[in-house]
C-alpha cells in the first residue's frame, strides 16, 4: 500500500472526528464514555484552518490517519494523532510520528509537549518522548499523559 501526507481540508472535519472516534474504540471505550469531555473532542472547520492539520492517505484517498499540532504561550502541542483501529499495529503510527517530527523541524521548534490517551503512553515512550505529568479530567479513571519530545537536529534537540 501506497501512502502519503496532505493538508486537512476544513471540509473534512466531520470525517476526521468519526476517524478520531474509531480510533478511539480500540482501546475499548464504550459508546458514549467521553460524553464527559464536551466539545474537546469535535473537531471544527474552523480547528483544521486555524492549526497544522496532516492526514495520511492511501493511495484510493481513503484517510487513514491524522495528527494536529496547536500553538499557544506554551508552545507546540501535538494535540491529535489517531489511526483509524483497522489500521493500529501496521506501522504507520510510526509514519505518522514521523512526519509530526519533520513538520515540527519545519516550524523550527526544539520541543514539543503531547498530551496523550494514557493507553497511547508506551506508544510516544517508544518513541522517545519523555513522561513528565498528568492531568485529571472530570473523568477519575481517566487522565491526561503529558510528554516532551525533543526535536533531533534544532538546537537543544
Amino acid at each position: 500500500m501506497t501512502t502519503r501526507f496532505r493538508p486537512a481540508e476544513p471540509g473534512e472535519a466531520p470525517e476526521l472526528e468519526d476517524l478520531q472516534s474509531r480510533s478511539a474504540s480500540h482501546w475499548g471505550y464504550p459508546a458514549g464514555y467521553f460524553d464527559w469531555a464536551g466539545d474537546a473532542r469535535k473537531i471544527s472547520e474552523s480547528y483544521v484552518c486555524d492549526n497544522r492539520v496532516q492526514v495520511l492517505v492511501d493511495d484510493g484517498g481513503r484517510r487513514l490517519g491524522f495528527y494536529s499540532f496547536t500553538e499557544n504561550e506554551d508552545g507546540l502541542l501535538l494535540d491529535r494523532m489517531f489511526l483509524d483501529a483497522d489500521q493500529i499495529g501496521r506501522g504507520l503510527g510510526r509514519q505518522l510520528w514521523q512526519h509530526a517530527v519533520q513538520t515540527a523541524r519545519e516550524l523550527g521548534v526544539s520541543e514539543f509537549r503531547i498530551a496523550a490517551d494514557p493507553n497511547a503512553g508506551p506508544f510516544y515512550e517508544a518513541m522517545g518522548a519523555r513522561w513528565y505529568g498528568s492531568r485529571p479530567t472530570q473523568e477519575p479513571t481517566w487522565t491526561i499523559q503529558l510528554y516532551r519530545f525533543s526535536v533531533p537536529g534544532r538546537p537543544g534537540g
